[in-house]
């Protein structure tokens, strides 16, 4: 991403009412200091929602539109077999994954992943054999190449936030915050919650994050936003009372490996929508799923029910494909109006490639016509077009 200054304004709400195998150590996989990042926010500010919009940065905007691009990808996994795939020496590196669709990432203005990992050192990382759901935990070396693919933002409300309790959470937050990382829809134990409105070139967007379930959940939820209708419209509402002109949920919903939306799915998301969402990822369900517009009184809402695993080891046809959604923000000069301009998706696909394993193919038409590895990406494109279909949005 290119490099920008932006205002981050974080508003406080308090709470009100996550093996057997032994600790694995990072040793030498960890670097000598965090990976800079090009994302450069000058503060945060816990401020009551009644004078947020004053503690804003305000921007005067000149008489040109002011435009924007945005990636969101689905779900950041470490499962056993990436880790094995990536540890050499002793050292776990998984900058390679990324390397073939990087390009399309740092492109953006800003780019937005679900980090459907812990990194907790002193815990045990994911184990090859387990029974019931795994416990998902990786080195922080995750992080660093997430933050050289150009990655800004880490979604963290899913089901595995809690597989190590508020430990896992505090040790992961603190991780994804000395990466650079901001990160929304989890929280350290005892802090405050915050909702994330960042000023990208005189746009506020905000990013909210809710999951519908969690494993391990603990009887009294802290430190992560569990979805309920409520919740998402007063959030929604102080997002907007702090200046946010475009907002973007994610939700961790829907059942895994299976591209049919349950009629649960469609019921949260009319409310999203309704809400004052102006767009609707959805991540858990490790497929894709198809998407829709659903009218609202402020404009048609578009959402894509599931985004995929973006980078995974899950062996399923399915669970390998994925796609980045592209979005171009334009805000009117003269009366101020920010809207959706263009909205398209980039199909991938993860599998091995030049040696290496669970490695991010792009599916789109520019990279096929150049790749050895072109009839396993028509063919995954094929497939990911079919569910998503052309209607909502149209692929590259």
């Amino acid at each position: 991403m290119k490099r920008l200054l932006l205002v981050i304004i974080c508003i406080a709400f308090l709470f009100s009412g996550c093996t057997t195998a032994a600790a694995q150590g990072e040793g030498s996989s960890i670097p000598e200091a965090p990976l800079a990042r090009t994302l450069m926010p000058v503060g945060f500010a816990a401020v009551p929602a009644a004078s947020a919009p004053a503690a804003l940065d305000e921007t005067q905007p000149d008489s040109g539109p002011q435009s924007i691009k945005i990636s969101a990808v689905g779900d950041l996994m470490c499962l056993y077999a990436q880790l094995s795939a990536a540890r050499e020496n002793g050292v776990y590196g998984f900058d390679y994954c990324y390397n073939e669709v990087k390009s399309r990432i740092t492109g953006a203005d800003i780019a937005i992943g679900n980090l459907e990992t812990l990194i907790a050192k002193g815990h045990p990382y994911t184990a090859r054999h387990y029974t019931g759901n795994p416990k998902i935990n990786g080195p922080e070396t995750f992080l660093s190449a997430a933050a050289g693919c150009g990655f800004d933002v880490l979604v963290n409300a899913n089901n595995h936030i809690f597989d190590y309790k508020y430990d896992g959470i505090n040790k992961t937050l603190q991780k994804v915050e000395e990466y650079g990382f901001l990160h929304t829809g989890a929280y350290a134990q005892g802090e405050e919650r915050k909702q994330l409105v960042i000023d990208v070139k005189g746009i506020k967007i905000a990013v909210l994050a809710y999951a519908d379930h969690i494993n391990n959940r603990p009887r009294n939820v802290e430190g992560v936003n569990v979805y309920k209708e409520s919740l998402v419209k007063s959030d929604i509402a102080e997002a907007k009372s702090a200046g946010a002109e475009f907002i973007i949920v994610y939700i961790h919903w829907g059942k895994e490996r299976t591209h049919r939306v349950t009629s649960a799915q469609k019921k949260a998301a009319k409310a999203i929508a309704e809400a004052g969402a102006d767009i609707i990822l959805g991540s858990h369900p490790h497929c894709t799923q198809g998407t829709a517009l659903i009218n609202t009184d402020h404009g048609p809402v578009p959402v894509f029910y599931s985004l995929g695993n973006f980078l995974s080891s899950m062996g399923a046809t399915i669970c390998k494909d994925s796609i980045i959604v592209n979005m171009t923000l334009e805000k009117d000069g003269q009366t101020g109006e920010t809207k959706l301009s263009s909205l398209t998706y980039t199909p991938t696909f993860c599998t091995a490639f030049s040696g290496r394993r669970f490695v991010i193919l792009p599916a789109d038409l520019s990279y096929i016509a150049q790749s050895g590895k072109a009839k396993i990406l028509k063919a995954s494109r094929t497939r990911t077009i079919r569910v998503l279909g052309t209607k909502v949005a149209q692929p590259l």
